[in-house]
């Protein structure tokens, strides 16, 4: 007894108690006969008589376990009961039905949630046995419970270029294309920490930079060295005339020199042309 007690006391909970106030909402009263005509109960209230004497029992709630949400209906009807993996989120009232709703992992089957699939996640979609299937090859899915679409085709902007293929929960994605440059170092360095190339390219940068800055100083002496060449040595400059300047011996400075007079005497008296005269 007790038992039976304790079910119908739980099953009223779960249920849902009806607070409803009984009777009529609107009605109209006929002079000539004396009764009163319900044209719609109150909320929670099913129509028992459309018109008698007593206003207040025209209408009278719905049981527990019912509801209805027309004014003048003429009975209730059953609650909605939530089987799992449904689950009560709203109580039914005399005025409203039970509110279902999915547990956790599922999802509703339509507006009403009058049932639940199995809620699929990124990369997979539902199927109409309400479960869920892999994203075929060439389509992905990257929201919750949605349906797979294809890969796109190509990149949105021509300055872009595809650089890697779309997978189950993503597109392809493209990146801007980069100018090329010739002899391009890779990006992944060798087992001694430096690029491949790397010193040879550094080599040959080094030597550049010395053949440009020595190029002025090569052109300046080339230009002195032609002008040295066709500049002529003066006399005194030249081999030869160094050669005869050594060969002619300086004066040497004496102090037993004949006179200037008597050389010249001399000198005379062997080109005069006059005959010779014997003086006494």
């Amino acid at each position: 007894m007790w038992l039976l007690l304790t079910l119908l006391l739980s099953l009223s909970l779960f249920m849902g108690s009806h607070e409803v106030e009984p009777g009529c909402d609107e009605w109209t009263h006929s002079s000539s006969s004396s009764e009163f005509c319900c044209v719609r109960c109150k909320p929670g209230n099913r129509l028992v008589n459309n018109c008698g004497p007593n206003v207040q029992v025209l209408c009278t709630p719905c049981e527990n376990g019912t509801y209805t949400r027309i004014n003048n209906a003429v009975s209730c009807k059953t609650c909605t009961e939530c089987i799992s993996p449904l689950r009560v989120k709203t109580f039914c009232t005399a005025s409203s039905d039970t509110v279902c709703e999915c547990a956790e992992g599922f999802q509703c089957g339509d507006e009403t949630c009058s049932f639940c699939v199995q809620q699929c996640g990124k990369g997979e979609e539902p199927t109409e046995q309400r479960d869920c299937q892999p994203c075929p090859e060439g389509t992905f899915n990257s929201q919750i419970h949605h349906h797979c679409i294809k890969w796109s085709s190509s990149c949105p902007s021509a300055d872009q270029q595809i650089v890697a293929e779309g997978t189950a929960v993503s597109d392809i994605v493209c990146a801007e294309i980069k100018p090329t440059v010739p002899n391009e170092i890779p990006s992944n360095p060798d087992s001694k920490g430096a690029y491949p190339g790397m010193k040879l390219v550094m080599a040959i940068i080094c030597a550049c930079l010395i053949i440009i800055s020595a190029m002025p100083l090569c052109i300046a002496m080339y230009f002195k060295k032609e002008k040295t060449e066709k500049t002529p040595l003066r006399p005194e400059e030249t081999p030869a005339g160094k050669a005869r300047q050594s060969l002619v011996p300086e004066l040497e400075q004496c102090n037993f020199c004949f006179p200037q007079e008597e050389r010249g005497s001399n000198s005379s008296l062997l080109l005069d042309d006059k005959p010779f005269e014997l003086v006494v």
